[in-house]
């Protein structure tokens, strides 16, 4: 797997940079499957060179928004997610990403996580909540921070959310991504979001503010403890 630190970038580049790598690896996978429904007629030829490990294309990508931005779920209404006029008064950007869930805001202090995996190196992926307790399980295991739990899609310490994650699919392909507060002003989430017209049960009726924190990392620590993801076997383990 390729890890890429992107370091600060604008929201709209960082969007870019998931979907392209998303997309990149749909094409490779569905280069694959054409290559394979031709062997039959084939068989006898001789290989052209050692088939390619199956992970190649997935990768990790890390970046941070320069500024502060709102991110919508693929089909998100502005005006059920997000308080319009505070965001234009601030000059709040507004994007859309590829996958669904709720309205997130990005900005210093707010590191954004995607990896993007293959569906035919890693099949138990193909199913959404069986994928979601298996990246979650192993982000919150290298994260390594004391009264960390995954809580449905979510990563909390003691209750409060510090991460959220959605995910997109294509042929072949996954994007799991989220956002995890590390040294983010969580004012700003109350300022230009109302409460959400969905939330999950165990958040209950809590305000943003009651709800969410800082993870007690530094960024550099967090990009070191995520680097060690790509040693997870492509095997399926138990978990």
């Amino acid at each position: 797997m390729h890890v890429e630190d992107h370091g600060s970038l604008p929201p709209g580049r960082g969007l870019a940079l998931e979907d392209g790598a998303l997309r990149r690896l749909e094409r490779t996978v569905m280069q694959r499957t054409a290559q394979r429904a031709e062997a039959p007629g084939r068989t006898s030829a001789p290989r052209d060179g050692p088939a390619a490990p199956p992970d190649e294309g997935e990768q990790l990508l890390i970046w941070e928004s320069e500024c502060a931005a709102v991110i919508l779920p693929r089909h998100g209404d502005p005006e059920a997610w997000v308080h319009l006029p505070v965001c234009a008064a601030r000059r709040i950007p507004l994007l859309h990403r590829e996958s669904g869930g709720g309205a997130v805001v990005v900005g210093p202090g707010c590191l954004n996580v995607a990896l993007v995996l293959s569906l035919g190196a890693r099949p138990w992926l193909a199913d959404v909540e069986r994928s979601y307790a298996w990246v979650l399980g192993r982000l919150a295991g290298v994260l390594a921070i004391d009264g960390v739990a995954t809580r449905s899609t979510d990563l909390a310490i003691r209750g409060r959310k510090f991460a959220g994650h959605a995910q997109r699919r294509v042929r072949g392909a996954l994007l799991h991504h989220g956002v995890l507060l590390y040294d983010f002003d969580l004012a700003l989430i109350d300022a230009l979001l109302p409460e959400p017209p969905r939330r999950p049960a165990w958040r209950g009726w809590r305000t943003h503010r009651e709800f969410l924190t800082n993870a007690p990392l530094s960024r550099d620590e967090i990009v070191r403890r995520l680097r060690r993801l790509p040693a997870v076997s492509v095997r399926c383990t138990s978990g």
